[in-house]
């Protein structure tokens, strides 16, 4: 029987994939593919796979000649791969496809980016609650890696991908790294600053689990500052001399001490001394600073499933539903646009993409207790419809909608402000409020009211942007989250991050709706809402604006709760504007 050689790389995923050892598909599912990195070794393509509602990343692999030991470890490689998708700390991989040229590595995209963009992007709101909370994630990936034998070997801030804020190890040379084992220093791709100083020593491959750690030893310190080791140096070389000569970064000012000691024993020269990174998470979570509000209650696995099929929230196939279209992307979700095909309408699927190691008890009831409120919502005007839920093929929760065709707020006033007269004006304000007032008269908060989860549906206003994430703001506000959106959030949570938002925070939010609404169309545009509201300073009023108005979302805006009014006097207070506005 004559034995098919195998020579190249290709070969040998036609082979494997003939085998089903591999997952396979068709390059047609794949559309509004993007060019969104380029190199001499590899092209990284976002786009959106059309039958699983997915948006994933295509990282091209060229066609290489194979030894028999190369053979041997791309074997290893797909077992490795299939296990990256059981952990949320390690990229998901799906496979692979094929464009009329290149086979395509598929994996899950990350909107947020690699770390090192993430950590200069947000330098400015990162606190170390949160530092901490990304620096665990990435030593539980590792430890997963660890477990299973696998050493990544090539561990950067650009292989750690920030999905909605949560991070993940990737590693899209993986490929070439094997087929490159052997390459010698100065072609070696990796990034020098994070390359364990033992692996300067020869030309072979020599990296273990505790290369990993120096590795993370080195993330540590770039998470503590916010910017690349060794940026003032130019020539890879002269960064290895100085590394291999025991020269490390210096401490960032305000890093804690205990934070210090754990990085510098992850990057000592002599790998015997660098501790297992069990040990390094375990020193983590000891260190890491203490949420009060999760101290009673831990995370519990499978809660929110558990908590849907338990409490009567409809729940439905997601066969359902096609012609997905993503509309939105939110810091814990997404937002698609979706065919419900037994019912012939188009709907909103709001993607929950939180994990269970990032709820309790209460947050989950919380929200629970808000979508039964929303179950039973059959026809108010001014509340977005809530159908159920839904799973899609990540195993993340989708809330069902009502989808409102005249888009957001925000983009309302801008294409309507030069048409639109205080009559019309003042009936957005009440639409808004009923709705509010709804919720209020139901025992339930929003929490999160803004412009852009303001829907408009034929001349309407409803609130929506109801989901877990704001349960979750609850117990743990931080600037990271609310950096986007601080112009709505009280000055309460700028002092407390723990502070729990209430009725009076959505009064709050809705005042500098009101002035929003005011004409012109405008927003906040300041360098640093933050600071300029926390001075207690606010907008000042729009030209024209009555007094009544202006006097009724001052008082809203009150930085003390006790002084801003319930939603029933707002309303008292728009219809009497109503009324003299209605009568010329």
């Amino acid at each position: 029987m004559q034995i098919c050689r195998i020579n190249s790389l290709y070969e040998w995923l036609e082979k494997t994939i003939s085998k089903k050892e591999i997952n396979f598909t068709d390059y047609k599912e794949f559309n509004d593919l993007e060019n969104i990195f380029e190199s001499t070794y590899s092209s990284i393509y976002k786009a959106e796979w059309t039958n699983n509602g997915l948006t994933v990343a295509h990282k091209t692999v060229e066609d290489v000649k194979l030894e028999a030991d190369q053979i041997d470890k791309l074997g290893k490689l797909v077992k490795e791969l299939q296990l990256w998708n059981t952990h949320e700390n390690i990229n998901k991989f799906y496979g692979v496809t094929k464009d009329p040229k290149k086979y395509r590595i598929v994996l899950l995209f990350a909107y947020d980016g690699n770390l090192r963009d993430y950590l200069k992007q947000n330098k400015d709101f990162l606190q170390w609650t949160d530092k901490f909370r990304i620096a665990k994630e990435i030593a539980r990936g590792l430890l997963f890696l660890h477990g299973k034998n696998i050493v990544h070997r090539d561990l950067h801030p650009k292989n750690i991908l920030i999905n909605k804020g949560s991070a993940s190890i990737a590693d899209f040379g993986l490929v070439n790294q094997i087929i490159d084992a052997s390459v010698s220093f100065s072609n070696d791709r990796r990034s020098v600053e994070f390359v364990d100083p033992q692996c300067f020593e020869d030309n072979t491959d020599n990296c273990n689990v505790k290369s990993d750690v120096y590795s993370y030893g080195v993330i540590l310190w770039e998470i503590s500052s916010c910017r690349k080791p060794f940026h003032k140096f130019k020539p890879r070389r002269a960064i290895a001399i100085h590394i291999y000569n025991g020269i490390r970064e210096d401490p960032i000012e305000g890093t804690p001490r205990e934070y210090v000691e754990l990085y510098t024993q992850c990057w000592d020269s002599d790998p015997v001394k660098r501790p297992e990174i069990s040990m390094v998470l375990d020193k983590l979570i000891q260190i890491g600073p203490k949420d009060p509000s999760k101290d009673a209650q831990q995370p519990s696995k499978g809660l929110l499933e558990k908590a849907i099929l338990d409490q009567g929230i409809d729940c439905y196939n997601y066969s359902e539903f096609s012609n997905y279209e993503r509309i939105a992307i939110e810091e814990f979700s997404s937002v698609y646009k979706s065919i419900w095909k037994d019912r012939e309408q188009t709907v909103a699927l709001k993607c929950l993409k939180v994990h269970d190691n990032s709820l309790n008890d209460t947050i989950v009831q919380g929200f629970i207790n808000k979508l039964k409120v929303l179950q039973k919502v059959d026809s108010h005007p001014n509340i977005i419809r809530f159908y159920g839920v839904t799973k899609d093929p990540e195993e993340y929760y989708n809330m069902i909608l009502y989808f409102a065709e005249g888009g957001n707020l925000r983009e309302y006033l801008n294409q309507n402000f030069t048409q639109l007269q205080w009559t019309e004006k003042l009936r957005i304000a009440k639409d808004i409020a009923e709705g509010l007032k709804f919720l209020h008269d139901n025992g339930l908060s929003h929490h999160d009211l803004h412009p852009k989860n303001i829907l408009v549906h034929e001349e309407k206003m409803i609130i929506a942007g109801f989901g877990i994430s704001e349960q979750i703001e609850e117990t743990s506000l931080s600037h990271s989250i609310t950096a986007r959106k601080q112009a709505y959030i009280e000055p309460q949570c700028f002092l407390d991050h723990l502070y729990k938002r209430d009725m009076k925070s959505d009064i709050y939010s809705f005042g500098v709706i009101l002035w929003e609404i005011s004409p012109p169309f405008q927003q906040f545009n300041r360098h640093n809402i933050t600071i300029f509201i926390f001075q207690g300073r606010r907008e000042s009023p729009a030209e024209d604006t009555p007094q009544q108005y202006q006097n009724l979302y001052t008082k809203c805006w009150d930085a003390n709760p006790i002084n801003r009014p319930e939603i029933n006097s707002v309303i008292d207070t728009l219809d009497k504007l109503s009324v003299i506005y209605s009568h010329g």
